[in-house]
């Protein structure tokens, strides 16, 4: 890895709309600071240029085609662990930061970020650095932050998000529907909801629950 202040970066860039590729490598390139050494439109040809090129940092986008960009990341990371993934997306969940976090991603950028943010965000990462733009970094506080459930808990959530009603939870369960009813609400609490609609809502803005549709 080349941390020097006095040499360009060395970048990958990995998402698979060649239009927004071609124009970020324009956009870094011209900045001066950055010298994009691959382009890579899917995941398997961004793991296998990390490998040949190592970069200084892999700018990677969370959604293409075979290998997503936590699969990419994970790749990576289990051949070359001092690698620096940055993720530059248009998904802002807490689902989405606390996955790319969780995979060894040191950042998270969102593509209307402005082109200083992107240079920032890779000098940062490059050096070591952990990059989240403000946006991100709230979904992260609120990710952090957020309640533990236990696995019951949970579980319940989940049937609760399948249709089910107590009474049938409890049979499934073989439990009490009273002590179904404490843990519905114990939910509802964590959640900061007041319903059980609101709380199959709520988890699923959440990525507690898949969405619909």
């Amino acid at each position: 890895m080349n941390d020097s202040p006095c040499k360009r970066l060395r970048v990958i860039l990995a998402d698979d709309h060649p239009i927004f590729r071609h124009g970020l490598r324009a956009v870094l390139e011209a900045a001066g600071s950055v010298e994009v050494v691959a382009e890579c439109g899917d995941g398997a040809s961004a793991v296998a240029a990390y490998h040949q090129l190592r970069p200084d940092v892999l700018l990677l986008d969370l959604r293409m085609p075979g290998l997503d960009g936590l699969e990419v990341a994970r790749c990576v990371l289990q051949g070359h662990p001092d690698a620096r993934i940055l993720i530059m997306t248009t998904f802002c969940t807490e689902h989405d930061v606390g996955n790319a976090l969780r995979a060894g991603a040191k950042g998270y950028l969102l593509k209307h970020a402005a082109p200083d943010d992107v240079i920032r965000g890779i000098a940062c990462v490059a050096q070591g650095g952990i990059c989240l733009t403000p946006d991100v970094a709230t979904q992260y506080v609120q990710l952090t932050t957020r309640p533990q459930f236990s696995q019951r808990e949970l579980q319940i959530l989940r049937m609760i998000g399948a249709g089910k009603p107590n009474k049938q939870i409890a049979r499934d369960l073989s439990v009490e529907t009273t002590t179904v009813k404490g843990h519905v609400t114990s939910v509802m609490d964590k959640l900061g909801v007041r319903n059980r609609t609101e709380a199959v809502a709520e988890a699923t803005r959440r990525g507690m629950l898949p969405a619909c549709g």
